[in-house]
């Protein structure tokens, strides 16, 4: 079933919490406004779509590699921190947060009813690219909060959710159903008021990074992937990366990280259009490397910013 057909049964619901949240960013304005002094109201249950193709859940961990993916067309590692080819080495700009844009609560209704929770991060203007974050196992959308900041304050919108199984969402671990969840939450953020048509990012760590590749590879309008510490099975990604195309993509991994760098390695090797691998030295596994590496996060947006460029920022008065 199409993202479309999906989507069709929901578009009163859909049109209902669009319309809220376009008042609600309506009240911020184009320009930087004041912090909202209270709580905004918890945004409507989204209805449910079907689930096609469910499988089995998988566990993350050490049996989620296949050995029997070979090491053809693997990059270079000693070049896995240098800018893509054709691409101007740059420095990662310098980012303040604004304290004054808004973090939005909201409920996205899963394909089983299940409610997700999760936190929008409005941007200063509009129309502007939006990020998809979807966090690692046993983590929850709070471990995206510093590089979510960064990324508003850089000019993109943002949606940090809550897994199933995970934080404030709660319920039963499912991975085959976490696949849906994701597919679904790319959509809803793709139709959300003052998005950019065709400029919607997924940011993904570990088997977030795994489901945040298939997701974006199955959506025509996400414009790029970030996948921190991705593998190659469990939610398997190979079919993912040859859909994906000719669109960017950036990997990063760390060196002693069980099946990685090797799946990184490997998964860069698949790629057809402008891709960067950048491989660190013992800096852990998915969002531990944003803690590990202090200047990650200016690198991931410099490397954003390449590639979707949001509006120029509005001057701070």
């Amino acid at each position: 079933m199409t993202a479309q057909h999906r989507r069709t049964p929901r578009a009163a619901a859909f049109m209902l919490a669009a319309l809220l949240i376009a008042i609600l960013l309506t009240a911020c304005g184009t320009e930087s406004a004041p912090a909202p002094t209270e709580t905004p109201p918890a945004l409507p249950l989204l209805a449910a779509s079907p689930t096609t193709d469910p499988r089995p859940p998988v566990v993350e961990g050490a049996a989620i590699h296949d050995p029997g993916f070979g090491e053809a067309g693997v990059s270079n590692p000693t070049q896995a921190s240098l800018a893509a080819e054709g691409q101007p080495a740059q420095d990662a700009p310098t980012i303040t947060p604004r304290p004054t844009q808004a973090e939005l609560p909201m409920m996205i209704s899963a394909s089983d009813g299940l409610v997700l929770q999760a936190t929008y991060y409005s941007a200063p203007t509009r129309p502007v690219p939006a990020v998809l974050m979807l966090h690692q196992r046993g983590r929850d959308r709070t471990t995206w909060d510093a590089l979510a900041l960064r990324l508003q304050a850089a000019g993109y919108a943002v949606l940090a959710v809550d897994q199933r199984g995970h934080g404030e969402t709660g319920g039963a671990e499912d991975w085959s159903l976490a696949q849906e969840d994701a597919r679904d939450a790319l959509a809803l953020l793709s139709e959300l008021p003052g998005i950019a048509p065709g400029q919607i990012i997924v940011i993904g760590a570990s088997v977030g990074a795994n489901l945040g590749l298939n997701a974006c590879a199955g959506l025509p309008g996400c414009a790029a992937a970030v996948l921190l510490s991705p593998g190659l099975d469990g939610i398997t990604t190979a079919g993912a990366m040859a859909q994906l195309g000719a669109r960017p993509v950036l990997i990063v991994a760390s060196e002693g990280d069980g099946n990685n760098p090797a799946d990184s390695i490997t998964l860069d090797g698949m790629a057809a259009g402008d891709h960067q691998l950048i491989i660190l030295p013992d800096a852990g596994h998915g969002t531990d490397m944003l803690g590990a590496i202090p200047d990650l996060a200016e690198r991931i947006i410099a490397w954003l910013v390449a590639r979707v460029p949001p509006p120029a920022p509005v001057p701070i008065s």
